[in-house]
């Protein structure tokens, strides 16, 4: 067996030797390293998943909802240029009594498809001709329900009551995230899919040879817009509320989302750790360069190039960190999995695999590799630098004159372990401020995390507290005059109603376009008010519109600018509404103006949409009751069972992220106090030793390492809160979309548990270099030359 070569048998020895260290390093970066596996393996099995999904179950492209039209605007429909196939159906809302559930449930009715938005069965079969109340029913909302086969569902369809039977369950690529309008969480215990055959559904909605919505596949390369543009058009006489594409279709919307959320997460978090990991290595490395002064004096001396010293110190570093990107190539595939199966309970699809492809492994690989030798690079240069000479003497000692204003401030301090600790804070300024740093980070990334949950609380206060006070929201089958609001006073419990006017419309400024909704409030109103991010009340003006910031930043509108809107519903009216307002808002509609002025704009009377009722929360259950047998009743949404689903979703969700977080925060704060401690305890031995020797107890020398962690942390806790505050506001704020904004927020809670994570980390860690000391071998130490 051939000897290896000098340089390659030190190399070995000294990652032994640093093994320790290595593994305070190698954890820091496996986090990093497993972050951005998970995350764009993530984003990518999303990615792939749904075009599979969509590809082999025939999505939709665009989506032609109508009030009512006959079947032959199906055939013309489809004769228009780049419709590559259309399909006609009937759908419905519908108010479910699913038995163990009190509140009124909400559906979505189909008629079932035949080539385009397939169906994927999972239990059961399809329903029988002849037999008109058989559905398949969307498989999470049987799930969560507790549905099964065979089971009886009543159901109010347009003022008609029916017992619809369940045999069959199945997921469609149009509900990958099932959510109920105006809500951003699914809640599939109240709200489910369902799908029939064509006939009875029309007869239940009295649509016989015809149908009230289509959907279209276009032929490769067609224009979405030059497509809808031609379908509107087209079927303009039967009352469109106007056509979309996939961009406005909610369940891909929600996924297209998450699937942002995740790149801004990549973008945040993997550099704090990947660069902690450099700033370890970097002090690691500096260290012992200084002490190997002589062996790379006399390697010099032997003939050995800088060039040699430069790869054997970069060699060093880059196996100090093998470990921790095997180990981050490990951890990133077992949080994928993880992070898959949870995505699985929102966006259901009929197969979801976590898959990260080489490039993604290798990739997180080489920016880790990257960090290292940036990180590395001062400590190499450094050696190859060092004169055979020079390297052979010992370095020019530190000065320790008193002029100073550090050394005037530690002077101040009576006994001697407490002006040791000071001296080696301020006389290693660089690597202090890079110590504090490094805990700052992992105290903000706690925060940011933890805080969260503190958002999504905001949110919930402002928009169900603060905004919409009402018990329930009631939307209409049909638009109804104001004698409704007589009727439902008449309901049990109900003490008070608001109703409210929505209607359809596309907005347009300049060259930009959208489809909103409009919102019609009174003045005045107690049960639904806008409320902004900062918590102000806004009532809606008399004249004009008060729009959401979301929208204004899509159409490049301002305060004092007009909005001109082209109503797609009823009599289609086109005006224009100059914007008095622009306001952040965490949830609702992006368009607000008063309720009378709406109403004479669309030359109408008093007209409603829908209603908010206040009720009695001891008659809750005959109000629900009666709500289910009420005609006019199309859904019916009520804020308590909302608030508990959000609360729900979001404890079971941001527990797991806050808990993932919390680990990777103490890794950092291990990391950083492991290290910056064996550093120190290796440079002050022979203090420590002498302290010893010279009749000091072991407590008063391992104070001495002790507090000088303790005062890195103390130092980074301000910095650290300050960062994580500033950190959360910038997640809430990427986080945020045009469906919704994110509050800032961050409780006195959170940073104090932010705190007590950290400081418990650093003192465990202190702890285990507190025993080292402990063990010193005083003549070892003594005999150390430095």
């Amino acid at each position: 067996m051939s000897k290896l070569p000098p340089l390659t048998v030190k190399l070995l020895r000294d990652v032994w030797r640093l093994r320790a260290q290595a593994l305070a390093i190698a954890l820091v970066m496996a986090a990093g390293v497993g972050m951005v596996v998970a995350s764009y393996g993530m984003m990518r099995s999303l990615e792939a998943t749904r075009t599979a999904y969509y590809d082999r179950y025939a999505l939709a492209d665009a989506w032609v909802p109508l009030r009512r039209a006959p079947d032959s605007l199906g055939r013309e429909l489809a004769r228009l240029p780049g419709i590559a196939a259309l399909e006609t159906r009937v759908t419905a809302a519908a108010t479910l009594d699913i038995p163990g559930v009190a509140e009124p449930a909400s559906a979505r009715l189909h008629s079932l498809p035949v080539s385009i938005n397939r169906l994927v069965l999972r239990s059961g079969r399809m329903p029988q001709e002849g037999r008109g109340n058989e559905v398949v029913v969307s498989e999470m909302f049987a799930r969560a329900a507790r549905l099964s086969l065979g089971d009886t569902l009543p159901a109010l369809v347009y003022g008609k009551r029916i017992d619809l039977k369940i045999v069959g369950t199945a997921l469609s690529p149009e509900y990958v995230y099932a959510v109920a309008p105006g809500q951003i969480f699914p809640d599939n215990r109240r709200f489910g899919i369902v799908w029939m055959a064509r006939k009875p559904l029309a007869g239940l909605l009295d649509m016989r040879g015809g149908f009230n919505e289509a959907v279209v596949r276009l032929t490769p390369g067609t224009s979405v817009e030059e497509a809808i543009r031609r379908i509107d058009n087209a079927s303009s006489h039967y009352g469109p509320t106007g056509a979309y594409g996939r961009d406005l279709q909610t369940s891909d919307r929600f996924l297209t989302n998450e699937v942002d959320q995740l790149k801004t997460t990549v973008e945040i978090l993997p550099p704090i750790f990947l660069g902690v990991a450099a700033f370890l290595l970097n002090i690691l490395l500096a260290r012992l360069v200084d002490t190997e002064r002589e062996v790379i004096g006399l390697l010099k001396a032997f003939g050995y190039r800088s060039g040699a010293i430069m790869r054997h110190y970069a060699s060093l570093a880059l196996l100090l960190s093998a470990g921790g990107v095997l180990a981050g190539w490990v951890l990133g595939a077992w949080m994928g999995r993880g992070m898959t199966a949870m995505y699985q309970d929102y966006f259901v699809f009929p197969f979801l695999n976590f898959v990260a492809g080489a490039d993604i492994y290798f990739g997180a690989a080489a920016l880790a590799l990257l960090a290292v030798l940036a990180g590395a690079a001062s400590a190499v240069w450094r050696a190859q630098r060092l004169a055979p000479a020079e390297a052979m003497r010992p370095p020019a000692p530190a000065r320790f004159s008193s002029r100073g204003v550090g050394d005037r401030f530690v002077r101040l301090f009576p006994d001697e372990p407490s002006r040791m600790i000071l001296r080696g804070f301020v006389r290693r300024p660089l690597r202090s401020a890079a110590s504090v740093l490094g805990l700052a980070m992992a105290l903000a990334l706690y925060v940011a995390s933890a805080s969260s949950t503190d958002n999504v609380d905001k949110m919930i206060a402002l928009a169900f507290e603060r905004g919409q006070r009402a018990d329930l929201a009631v939307a209409f089958a049909e638009p109804r005059d104001g004698h409704v609001v007589r009727e439902l006073e008449s309901l049990p419990g109900v003490q008070k109603v608001e109703t409210y006017r929505s209607v359809a419309a596309e907005l347009s400024h300049g060259p930009y376009h959208e489809r909103e909704a409009l919102l019609g409030l009174p003045q005045g109103a107690d049960l639904m008010r806008m409320v902004t991010l900062d918590d102000q009340v806004i009532q809606p003006p008399r004249e004009g519109a008060i729009v959401s910031s979301q929208l204004a930043r899509k159409l490049d509108l301002n305060v004092g600018d007009r909005i001109d809107v082209a109503v797609t519903e009823g009599e289609r009216q086109r005006f224009s509404l100059p914007v008095v307002q622009v306001i952040d808002v965490p949830l609702g509609a992006s368009v607000v103006v008063e309720r009378g002025a709406l109403a004479r704009h669309l030359r109408e009377g008093d007209v409603a949409s829908g209603a908010y009722l206040l009720a009695d929360p001891a008659q809750s259950g005959a109000l629900y009751a009666a709500l289910k047998r009420t005609p006019m009743v199309a859904a019916v949404n009520v804020a308590e069972a909302a608030v508990r689903g959000i609360r729900e979703t979001v404890a079971q969700n941001m527990g797991i992220v806050t808990l993932f977080n919390t680990i990777f925060a103490m890794l950092i704060v291990a990391g950083v106090s492991y290290t910056g401690a064996r550093i120190s305890l290796s440079e002050r031995a022979r203090d420590l030793a002498s302290m010893r020797v010279l009749g000091f107890r072991k407590v008063e020398a391992g104070f001495v390492l002790v507090g000088e962690q303790a005062l890195l942390t103390l130092a980074a806790l301000p910095l650290g809160l300050g960062l994580g505050m500033a950190l959360s506001r910038y997640i809430a704020a990427s986080f945020s979309s045009d469906m919704f904004m994110i509050p800032y927020a961050v409780s006195a809670r959170t940073l104090a548990e932010g705190v007590v994570v950290v400081a418990f980390a650093s003192a465990a860690t202190t702890w285990l270099i507190r025993r080292s000391a402990d063990r010193l071998d005083l003549i070892r130490a003594l005999k150390t030359r430095e």
